[in-house]
Parts: structure tokens; C-alpha cells; sequence
């Protein structure tokens, strides 16, 4: 269902869609957060404790200094109970209530000094004789309150100047009265208030609701907007990959016409531009590689045709001058050298044959290597005389390029063994397996000491060397006057398991491919 997901276009679609989708709830989430906070903030400052019960102080105290009675009443009422909501008939929200309630009810007193620092009033009153006289500034615990009732005693409005914290959180502010802010100092409240907490904003509900709105409106908005910006942002980078992967099919079949182009300065440019200097050099590599494997196949021959070719042509000379010279005196003789000479000319034409059939890959044209291996068995046997037993296991498809190199193994073997081995009897054994291939060629011959053979040797090197090309060893057993096991194998992969089938059909709808 969601397989074309795992195209990268769309990969990178979907990811534009997320991101944007997270990205505007995350910012929201931000702005909601910022307006709770700095609300919650507001609320919960110190300067609005002062607010709240500068409003109830300044709205009782300055009225009631001329009658000290009900200004003690009044104060003993609010130090036990706090502030009610008579206290703030004036406001319109009683949800401020909330954030007036900041008091320290019923353990901390609540002084009210005159201009001169008498006491006024306190609650509570535990002398009652202290009413009328100087007002200690000392706490029992030994803290001085000058600081901040001589910041209240000049009228100053800075709330954190006339107030400092306690060991245990709570905070003492001394607030300066007037009857209106117009009007001069009248007198002092000393008192305790409560230290600052988070209070909830009063419109929680609606930053709530305006996330939730803001969520529902970028869901339905945000991902058809970012999957267009990720199909658009995609489709070029898209197209710029699938011509360097169109270009690296084409390598990998030995096809290097196809060279992308691609002048962007980012990554994907300089792989670009790497890739085909790689592809440049490894076309160079194999036309290296075949001038060279050109050069070692005329290095064979002309000594191939040196051994043998102009061996025999040059002793099928020899005999037919010694025949000529005998010819007017011993014509019985003469004969002699010229049945000589012609069986040379015979076994010259058998070699050039042999070398003919090496130099004809198409043996292997429509064919599968069993098939091409008897075939050349035959007509060795036929040439050289001596007797191959062909052994066959497993018959499958093989990779084009693995026949070709065991079968030029096997004429290199077979090569070898008609100038060296002075065998009479072969036996060719290939077995094939969906893991790998092996063919093992042995013969009866003298044999040799394999520790013995120059690293120079040309046979085994080339033999060893088109293995190796393919992925494949060549095991080498020799005896002295026992003969010669060679062993060829080579491993097969996945790939080449599923590609040989199609070679095959290749080679055979193109007659003529000699397959090199």
C-alpha cells in the first residue's frame, strides 16, 4: 500500500509534510507557552502582593487614623481572617480575590506607624501600652526593618525597595498610605505576605482553545502545502540521481557512451563529476587490459608456432633437400626423406588447426560449456591421438565469461599436455553446482616437479590469469612418471546465477558474437 513511499521523492514529500506540520505546532506551542508564562508571571510578582493589599490598606487605613478604635478593630479583624471580599466591593473581577489572598493570616503582626514612627496600631496587641510609642524596627529574631521603612517614609513607589525576604520565604513590606497617590505620606503598614507561587492565568481556557484551533487549522493546511514543497524541492534532486543511476547501469555492461552531466557545486555535482573521472579511467584500464591480453595471445602464438609450426616446417625442409640431393643416386632413399617430410607437413597442418581452434572463441556460440568441452575433446583426440574420457555432472547455464575462461583453460591444458606430458590416456571431469563450477583435466603422463616451474612459466600464468578474471583458483598436483591433475574452479554468485540464463539467449539470437 505504501510502497511508493519508499521512493525517494516521496520519502522526502512525506518528510517536508511532517516537518512543516511539527514545525507550525511547535511554534505555537511556543507562543501559548510564552503568553502562560508571562502572564502567570505577572501574576504571580511580588509587586502585585503589594498591589492587592496596598488597595486594601489604602482604601481603609488612611480613613480610619482619626478614630484609632476601629482602625485596631479593623486591623485585628484582617490579621486573623485576611482580607474579605468587602474588601475589594470596588472591583469588577472576583477572580482577583485569588491573587489579593497573598497575607499572611494569624501568626504574622500587621503594624501601622504615624510620620514620627509611633505605633498606631497593631494586631496583635500583646501591650497595649506600646500605642502611642516608638516603634521598634527590630524584629525578634534580630532583623532591622530601617531600610524599608525609611523607603515607605519618603513615599518610594518602588515596591522591592520597601521589602526583603525572610529565612522562610515569606517577606515583610512596609507600604506607604495616602488618602489618594496625590496626596503625601499619611502613615505606615508594616506586615507579612506569603512567598510567590504559580497562580494559573485567568484565561487558561482560551489560550487552550486557541492552540487547539491553531492544531486543527495547520493539520488540515500544512500537509498539502508541505507535500507540494517537498514534491517540487524532490523532483530536481530526483532527476539528477536517477541519471547517475541510469549512467551506472550502463557502466556496469561495459556501455560508457552514457556520461550524466551535472555543473551544480553541491554534493551531488561533485559525485557526479567524480564518478565519470572514475568511469574515464576505468575505460582506459580496459582497453589497457585488452591491449595487453592482445599482446600476451601473439606472445603464445609465436611461440606456440615457433615449438612446433616452425619446428616442423623447418625439418620438413631438411628432408626435402637431403631428397633432392638423392634423387639421381638413391631414389629408394630419396623417397624415404620425402614420406618423412610430408608426415611433418601433416602434423604442421594438425597443429595450425589446433591453434586455429583456440583462436575461435564462437566454439562456444549457442552452446553450453559441456557441450563445447566434448567437442574440443573430440577433435584433440582426433588430432593428437591419444584417448580423452569426458566426464560431465550437474549440466546448467554458466556466465558467458566463466565458460570462456575454463574453456580456454581446458585448450591451454590440452596444449600442453600433447607437447609435454608424452600421455596416452585424458580424463576431463566438470561438474557444475548452482555454488560454483569445477573442472579437474587429468592425464598419465611423465609429470613434472610443480616447485620446479619458473613463476615465468606462460601456461600456468595465463591459466591462472583468466581465472582469477572470473573469480576463480587453479590447483596444479603433478607426479614424476604418474602425471598431472590441474583443478579449475571457480565460485558463483547470486548475480551470476540470475544473469546466465540471459547470456546464453544473448549469444544465441546473435550468431557471429564470438563472445570476447
Amino acid at each position: 500500500m505504501f510502497t511508493f513511499f519508499r521512493r525517494l521523492q516521496w520519502k522526502l514529500t512525506l518528510s517536508y509534510a511532517i516537518v512543516t506540520i511539527g514545525t507550525v505546532i511547535v511554534l505555537a506551542a511556543i507562543l501559548v507557552g510564552i503568553a502562560i508564562y508571562t502572564e502567570s508571571r505577572a501574576n504571580t510578582q511580588i509587586f502585585n502582593s503589594f498591589y492587592w493589599s496596598k488597595t486594601a490598606f489604602q482604601d481603609n487605613i488612611p480613613f480610619l487614623l482619626d478614630d484609632p478604635k476601629t482602625l485596631q478593630r479593623w486591623i485585628e479583624k484582617v490579621q486573623a481572617e485576611g482580607f474579605t471580599w468587602n474588601d475589594f466591593q470596588s472591583y469588577t473581577y472576583r477572580e482577583s480575590l485569588d491573587y489579593a489572598n497573598t497575607l499572611v493570616e494569624g501568626s504574622e503582626p500587621i503594624y501601622v506607624l504615624d510620620l514620627d514612627l509611633n505605633l498606631i496600631a497593631a494586631a496583635p496587641l500583646d501591650e497595649p501600652s506600646l500605642i502611642g510609642k516608638p516603634f521598634n524596627p527590630r524584629l525578634h529574631n534580630g532583623i532591622g526593618m530601617e531600610s524599608i521603612i525609611e523607603a515607605a517614609l519618603v513615599g518610594d513607589k518602588n515596591y522591592y525597595a520597601q521589602s526583603f525576604t525572610l529565612p522562610n520565604g515569606n517577606y515583610i513590606a512596609a507600604l506607604p498610605l495616602r488618602k489618594t497617590d496625590d496626596d503625601p505620606v499619611v502613615a505606615i503598614v508594616i506586615y507579612t505576605l506569603k512567598p510567590v507561587a504559580f497562580v494559573p492565568p485567568i484565561n487558561l481556557s482560551l489560550y487552550t482553545t486557541f492552540f487547539i484551533v491553531i492544531f486543527v487549522i495547520m493539520l488540515l493546511v500544512t500537509p498539502p502545502v508541505g507535500a507540494i514543497f517537498g514534491w517540487l524541492a524532490s523532483r530536481d534532486l530526483r532527476k539528477r540521481l536517477v541519471n547517475l543511476s541510469v549512467a551506472a547501469r550502463a557502466w556496469s555492461k561495459g556501455d560508457f557512451s552514457s556520461t550524466p552531466r551535472d555543473n551544480s557545486a553541491d554534493e551531488i555535482g561533485e559525485l557526479t563529476r567524480n564518478l565519470n573521472n572514475m568511469a574515464e579511467q576505468l575505460q582506459t584500464l580496459l582497453h589497457t587490459r585488452d591491449e595487453l591480453a592482445r599482446v600476451e595471445e601473439r606472445n603464445r602464438l609465436a611461440r606456440d608456432l615457433h615449438d612446433t609450426v616452425k619446428q616442423q616446417t623447418y625439418a620438413a625442409r631438411m628432408q626435402l633437400s637431403a631428397a633432392r640431393n638423392l634423387l639421381s643416386s638413391d631414389v629408394t632413399t630419396a623417397a624415404g626423406h620425402i614420406d618423412t617430410a610430408l608426415q611433418l607437413n601433416r602434423e604442421t597442418q594438425q597443429e595450425l588447426k589446433l591453434i586455429i581452434d583456440e583462436l575461435r572463441p564462437a566454439a562456444l556460440q549457442g552452446k553450453g560449456l559441456a557441450q563445447a568441452l566434448k567437442e574440443y575433446a573430440d577433435r584433440w583426440q582426433e588430432h593428437t591421438g591419444i584417448k580423452v574420457e569426458t566426464v560431465v555432472s550437474g549440466e546448467r547455464s554458466l556466465p558467458l565469461n566463466v565458460e570462456q575462461a575454463l574453456y580456454r583453460v581446458l585448450q591451454e591444458a590440452l596444449s600442453n599436455i600433447a607437447r609435454h606430458a608424452e600421455a596416452d590416456t585424458v580424463r576431463l571431469s566438470l561438474s557444475m553446482s548452482l555454488n560454483g563450477v569445477t573442472l579437474v583435466i587429468t592425464d598419465n603422463g611423465r609429470g613434472f616437479d610443480v616447485n620446479a616451474v619458473s613463476s615465468n612459466s606462460y601456461g600456468l600464468t595465463s591459466m591462472k590469469a583468466r581465472l582469477s578474471e572470473v573469480g576463480g583458483t587453479l590447483k596444479v598436483e603433478s607426479t614424476l612418471s604418474a602425471g598431472t591433475t590441474l583443478t579449475a574452479e571457480v565460485k558463483l554468485t547470486t548475480r551470476d546465477t540470475t544473469l546466465a540464463p540471459h547470456e546464453h539467449l544473448l549469444r544465441t539470437q546473435m550468431p557471429g558474437s564470438t563472445g570476447e
